[in-house]
């Protein structure tokens, strides 16, 4: 009954390839460019520790060190300018400030962390879905969406179904990227359509592991993507050739959806994160999400993404502060498999960010990392990751 539109603004899933060649840059590009310190910065590089630093954070069974990539304290508000395919200009007002810390190993955790408390989850899949998934070319943008797209509705909507005593009204998928830091590993995206105009042809790519601490939308964000899910479908939203074959002319019902933005519904965007290697675990570039009941507001620094014809934001991260007692406490599921999915929080309606009287968590901030206890010969990693929309019925 739901469908999709327009793509997330930073997890970019189309490049721009331009008569002229030149570079494009984007937050998928980040882990492969240098940083600085300037006022027109680059995207940040993922680094590796060293392992054996007397500094504090040595690995162990329950925590390895990272390197995480914040903004400084400094930092206000940063900006770039975005083209067609997802290339951005430089960026302007980001201080890059990274940081060593401990990411803790949430296998081990006395509690088991909770989407509604903490802003992600792990859920073990069925054999039924472990195989199915491995019946799935990730590589095929209708394969993904005809096959996998339902599976992740599904998972969502068992998952959140009993966290409230209000039902469900919608669970759509609505966009996804494929990652890896090997691009050839993964092979090609096959994509049932070619977005072009007078700049140039966007085609679909394999996107890097983001090493970057961020969150997806922001207060102003959040609600204009919701708008954006009841108008008819963009060039390049990946599910608009169904849309109009359906002659569907949007996403979603655009009466649900303004019930939500006026606060009679409650609505979140959820990810589901899966590794797409059949045969090996993740060993390296892994995710890890910071709990959101140790992340202060004041902490939040807006990202904004200027786009030809609308203006997009994310929200970076700073470094704990001093008057944050509990400092950020980072968390990773090592050795994740196609029979797990990490299911992040992107935005709640109802949670304490999104309406400052609720314990519930509003998302997780969250970014890549490079594993310092990774063997040499690691596998690349290959994930897919797809954002579902839910919507409640009206309270």
């Amino acid at each position: 009954l739901f469908l999709k539109p327009m793509r997330h603004s930073h997890l970019l899933f189309f490049i721009a390839t331009i008569s002229s060649q030149r570079p494009t840059m984007s937050l998928a590009a980040a882990g492969r460019v240098s940083s600085t310190t300037s006022s027109s910065t680059s995207w940040p590089q993922m680094e590796r520790p060293n392992n054996d630093a007397d500094d504090g954070h040595q690995s162990s069974s329950s925590a390895v060190p990272a390197i995480m990539n914040y903004v400084s304290a400094e930092t206000t508000e940063m900006s770039t300018r975005r083209d067609l395919g997802g290339g951005d200009s430089t960026l302007v007002g980001v201080i890059w400030e990274p940081k060593h810390v401990n990411v803790h190993n949430a296998r081990l955790s006395a509690t088991e962390m909770s989407l509604d408390k903490n802003g992600f989850e792990l859920q073990r899949s069925g054999e039924d879905v472990v195989g199915k998934c491995q019946e799935i070319d990730f590589c095929s943008q209708d394969d993904v969406v005809d096959s996998y797209y339902p599976m992740c509705e599904t998972l969502v909507e068992n998952s959140l179904k009993g966290s409230t005593s209000i039902p469900i009204t919608c669970v759509c998928a609505f966009d996804h990227n494929v990652r890896s830091n090997d691009h050839s590993s993964v092979g090609e995206i096959k994509a049932s359509q070619i977005m072009t105009n007078e700049v140039g042809t966007a085609v679909p790519q394999v996107q890097n592991p983001a090493g970057i601490v961020h969150a997806d939308y922001t207060s102003i964000s959040g609600p204009r993507r919701l708008g954006d899910l009841s108008n008819a479908p963009k060039l390049n939203d990946v599910l608009r050739p169904k849309l109009l074959s359906q002659k569907r002319s949007s996403l979603l019902d655009p009466s649900i959806v303004q019930e939500a933005l006026d606060g009679k519904r409650r609505y979140a965007f959820i990810n589901v994160w899966r590794s797409i290697d059949q045969d090996n675990p993740v060993k390296d570039n892994h995710l890890a999400c910071i709990d959101s009941q140790t992340v202060d507001k004041s902490e939040l620094r807006t990202f904004k993404i200027h786009y030809a014809d609308r203006v997009g934001e994310n929200y970076f991260a700073c470094p704990s502060s001093p008057s944050n007692e509990k400092q950020h406490s980072w968390c990773y599921y090592p050795d994740m498999t196609m029979e797990e999915a990490l299911f992040i929080k992107q935005w709640d309606s109802r949670g304490n960010i999104a309406d400052g009287g609720s314990e519930r968590s509003t998302f997780a901030i969250h970014s890549a990392f490079l594993d310092p206890t990774a063997p040499k010969n690691a596998p690349p990693r290959k994930s897919i990751e797809v954002r579902c929309i839910v919507i409640w019925d009206k309270e």
